[in-house]
């Protein structure tokens, strides 16, 4: 494809919404981008794709049904998009790239059905606390007692963002966490409140990855 048909989308712009119609699969150049789906209490970040050369938005191509998810840039982002026709070729005259479709669409259909199957079964208290748990093992800052530090504000941006729960609800997950003594404030935010301590059992029983 010519490099005109290169795209550049802002942070924040959606690429396509779950439930379009599409025509178009896209390669991944430089950026990231968050592929979401709708739960209850709002949208769930199923995927990042941030690997140069990755792809997405192939299913519309594949089987012609609408969208399964949203695609928004998690950063600014320059994608080359390829069309129906292009994509066709390319399986049918490169074996190698035919048998990688294969392999990444297998991989990530069992690993979307996984993750729609967890956020069904799991009440909005347990994908908050997983939430809590990801934002800990992300920024990973440890005090002596291993105990994580975070960010109050950062981390209730970050499961928002991620797990679609409104700040209100977020808030009163931590202040019900707070008052059993789950949870505790920095000695150094005793009056600021901006930051939180995640004691690591707490962080260990709610790892999804474990």
């Amino acid at each position: 494809m010519e490099e005109k048909a290169i795209q550049i989308w802002e942070i924040g712009s959606v690429i396509f919404k779950e439930g379009d119609q599409g025509n178009l699969m896209y390669v991944l150049l430089e950026g990231a981008v968050d592929l979401k789906k709708k739960v209850e209490g709002g949208e769930a970040v199923l995927k990042t794709i941030d690997q140069q050369n990755d792809f997405f938005g192939e299913m519309a191509l594949i089987d012609g049904r609408p969208r399964s998810a949203t695609a928004i840039a998690a950063k600014k982002t320059k994608l080359l998009p390829v069309d129906g026709p292009t994509f066709e070729s390319m399986i049918l005259t490169n074996g190698k790239f035919a048998l990688k479709i294969i392999k990444v669409l297998s991989d990530r259909i069992r690993r979307s059905n996984e993750q729609v199957e967890e956020l069904i079964e799991t009440s909005p208290k347990e994908r908050i606390l997983f939430g809590m748990a990801d934002f800990a093992r992300k920024t990973n800052e440890q005090i002596h007692d291993g105990s994580y530090k975070v960010d109050v504000e950062e981390m209730k941006a970050w499961i928002n963002s991620r797990l679609g729960f409104t700040f209100d609800e977020i808030d009163t997950y931590i202040f019900r966490l707070l008052k059993d003594q789950t949870l505790t404030y920095a000695a150094t935010s005793a009056k600021t409140k901006q930051h939180l301590l995640l004691p690591a059992k707490f962080v260990r029983e709610h790892d999804r990855r474990r």
